[in-house]
């Protein structure tokens, strides 16, 4: 009987107030390969992305680490997934530019997270709401194509 697993983790630390540092990991039964990347803050831009490979199926799997650097300089907006896709997706490798993908749409989650913690040390009474407000007024840009942002 043949059996596959996945399992994809993205990790998320505050370098600085000018860079996000972003982890990612994919593994499962035929690869395993891990991505690390800092975003500059607040325009939400990659500043830097490597990755590397510790299971592949070809030996052409490892070419496409080089295709990474052609996502340095994307901004997050509406639109990054797909470019994203076509920069490293489909010239290189499509679990890299997945993988890729799964860090960007988590930063907004991430950030909030982290402004929320930011918040309650200050003031025990802060809400996930006020950390919201804060993520919006400083990322005025994620209005445009977070949905959950939208809403507020």
């Amino acid at each position: 009987m043949l059996k596959f697993c996945r399992t994809k983790f993205v990790g998320f630390e505050l370098e600085s107030e000018e860079f996000l540092k972003i982890y990612g990991t994919l593994d499962d039964t035929i690869y395993s390969m891990q991505i690390e990347m800092k975003i500059k803050l607040p325009e939400l831009v990659i500043d830097s992305l490597t990755g590397t490979m510790r299971r592949i199926t070809t030996p052409f799997c490892k070419e496409a680490i080089n295709l990474l650097k052609n996502a340095i300089g994307l901004k997050i907006e509406p639109g990054f997934q797909s470019q994203v896709r076509r920069l490293v997706g489909r010239p290189g490798c499509r679990h890299f530019g997945n993988l890729i993908n799964e860090c960007l749409e988590s930063i907004i989650p991430g950030i909030v997270c982290i402004k929320y913690k930011q918040l309650k040390e200050n003031d025990s009474k802060a809400s996930v709401q006020d950390a919201f407000e804060m993520v919006k007024a400083s990322y005025p840009q994620i209005v445009t194509f977070c949905e959950s942002f939208s809403t507020f």
